[in-house]
């Protein structure tokens, strides 16, 4: 009787853990949802913004370099995305020294600024999330359980996010 009740306990013991821990994926995986739409957000509006600086450039080249670089950045999909985030900061980085400074100059690198710094934020955030939702998927339980059901694992966003 008694190794009965004890195999019981076990056992809603451990269905209590597989339950908690399939909880905990989701969450983690809505975090993840989460902080790339955020992410995304930002990279739209660094895009956008360098767009605008775009405009400002003493270098009719460098401007239009700089605006075909932000334009396929905001059309780029999940796919490549990096590929596409990483030419927009290059071409940032060539193109920031020859900003013509007057005010709506000004303006427009103020915003480039905030832009590229939520850029860093949030890149930052999501690949928190990444680490912590692939941290517990890549445990022996929830494999062999397929806790995560038929979600993909999530991947790092690693751009260089140093322009301005």
């Amino acid at each position: 009787m008694t190794t009965w009740v004890v195999v019981g306990l076990v056992l809603v013991l451990l269905a209590l853990y597989v339950s908690w821990t399939a909880g905990r994926l989701d969450r983690l995986h809505a975090r993840v949802d989460a902080s790339w739409a955020a992410l995304d957000a930002q990279l739209v509006r660094r895009a956008a913004a360098a767009r605008a600086v775009a405009a400002h450039l003493a270098d009719p080249r460098a401007g239009e370099a700089l605006d075909v670089a932000a334009s396929a950045a905001l059309e780029g999909t999940v796919d490549g995305r990096e590929m596409v985030e990483n030419d927009l900061s290059r071409a940032l980085k060539a193109a920031l020294p020859l900003l013509v400074h007057d005010a709506s100059g000004d303006a427009s690198l103020a915003e480039l600024q905030t832009a590229a710094t939520r850029v860093g934020l949030a890149r930052s955030f999501h690949n928190a999330a990444v680490k912590d939702t692939r941290a517990v998927r890549l445990r022996r339980m929830p494999r062999a359980l397929r806790l995560a059901g038929h979600r993909s694992l999530p991947q790092y966003f690693e751009i260089d996010d140093t322009t301005v």
